[in-house]
């Protein structure tokens, strides 16, 4: 899992890189930097609660129980060998679940970037994203800050990280979001906006 993880980071990361310099291919670069994150940090999360207890990481507990037994019983080295339909959880599942029952606070920076992430993820997977040059701007600041909030969150808890990723690392952009209130303005309205959106869905 961890080696999935890194690839995807570093995927991330490459997709990234240069982007304000491309003169064409950057909706792609941008969608690719998106889905990329998002998996990341997906597969980074079910291997923090893998560390807890296998279990922790399906959806049902007790089809993955049943899964295990019948693994066992037919030497089998994976519970997917026996019974591949089983179901794993999502990113916010896998919050919750740490929260809760691993005691391993999700930090504030990196949930709420990872609820922008979401949103923009779910938006490629609809339609096209049409951006002005400011909220070009805003984006690649939300994505590069997430890249290096989920370094710094699983670093703590994942031996090594740093080190594959070494070479692979962005500046946060907290001095840019201070010297260009329009930007700053932008981003917190539109993940306000995005907030208010999930209330009402509730």
């Amino acid at each position: 899992m961890l080696g999935n993880g890194i690839d995807s980071l570093k995927a991330a990361y490459n997709s990234l890189e240069g982007i304000d310099y491309l003169l064409e291919g950057v909706e792609h670069r941008v969608k690719d930097a998106i889905l990329s994150l998002h998996h990341t940090n997906e597969i980074l999360f079910k291997l923090l609660l893998k560390q807890w207890s296998e279990c922790l990481v399906f959806v049902d507990i007790n089809s993955y129980m049943n899964a295990k037994e019948e693994m066992l019983t037919k030497g089998k080295s994976n519970v997917f060998e026996v019974k591949p339909g089983l179901k794993t959880i999502g990113i916010s599942e896998a919050i919750k679940r740490l929260e809760l029952l691993c005691d391993i606070e999700v930090c504030s920076s990196l949930r709420k970037s990872l609820d922008y992430l979401k949103q923009k993820r779910n938006q490629i997977m609809h339609y096209e994203i049409d951006l002005n040059e400011g909220e070009f701007k805003a984006l690649m600041i939300k994505l590069t800050n997430c890249y290096e909030y989920t370094i710094r969150f699983f670093s703590q808890y994942i031996e090594g990280l740093n080190n594959l990723v070494e070479d692979a690392r962005f500046e946060l952009y907290e001095q840019e979001l201070i010297d260009d209130p329009d930007v700053e303005g932008m981003i917190d309205e539109e993940y306000y906006d995005y907030l208010a959106e999930l209330s009402k869905q509730q």
